[in-house]
């Protein structure tokens, strides 16, 4: 069995809402997202060098693509949560992807589909206007 001092140098620690940590030349800010896109204890990452947002559920697709797209992910992400109902879609859903729009990011590294490279904010704020609409949120 190995022990957390043979795997890191120091501890694990929780990171609070809003904190940046250094990474050599990357700095990743810490987002809590209750809630969004599932439980309480949701957050993203944002890496601000590279303006990656790491959005882990957001833009769920189905099916295979390639690694990195500058094609449509909202449509493919409604119909995700069409099918599986995978968002805990509450009345501040679309006002926390506006905050995350707001980043500007320029990627969009997904957990579950190709990773969009274009204009992230749009593809955010896209998402919540869908999400308002398709299930009056």
């Amino acid at each position: 069995m190995v022990s957390i001092g043979e795997m890191a140098d120091r501890p694990p620690r929780a990171m609070a809402d809003g904190e940046v940590i250094e990474i050599g030349a990357k700095r990743l800010r810490h987002i809590d997202t209750p809630h969004v896109p599932h439980g309480w204890e949701a957050r993203v990452l944002f890496e601000e060098t590279t303006r990656t947002l790491l959005c882990g559920d957001f833009f769920t697709r189905l099916g295979g693509g390639p690694a990195i797209t500058d094609d449509d992910i909202v449509g493919p992400a409604i119909e995700a949560e069409s099918l599986f109902r995978y968002s805990s879609l509450s009345p501040n859903t679309a006002a926390v992807m506006r905050t995350l729009g707001d980043l500007a990011p320029t990627t969009l590294a997904l957990m579950h589909g190709s990773s969009f490279k274009g204009d992230g904010k749009s593809a955010l704020c896209d998402l919540a206007a869908a999400y308002e609409s398709e299930y009056s949120i």
